[in-house]
């Protein structure tokens, strides 16, 4: 019996798109400014990976999504 299935790990996460501050060589009293592009502090991000496991040939597939101000 051929079976139609798809297994699918699916993963869900919240990442925030500014960058982190660290430490840097700056003379000492002028405080080093960092700049970035981005026009948005966080975002939601979901990603699904399946298998189809009666058809190996078929391969894996991948779907992502991105949605800013999440």
């Amino acid at each position: 019996m051929k079976k139609r299935a798809w297994i699918v790990f699916f993963d869900e996460s919240g990442i925030s798109l500014l960058p982190e501050v660290r430490r840097t060589y700056a003379p000492r009293g002028r405080t080093p400014t960092l700049r970035h592009r981005l026009n948005w502090k966080r975002a939601g991000m979901a990603a699904a990976l399946g298998y189809h496991a009666s058809d190996p040939h078929r391969g894996p597939r991948l779907c992502f999504h991105l949605k800013p101000g999440s």
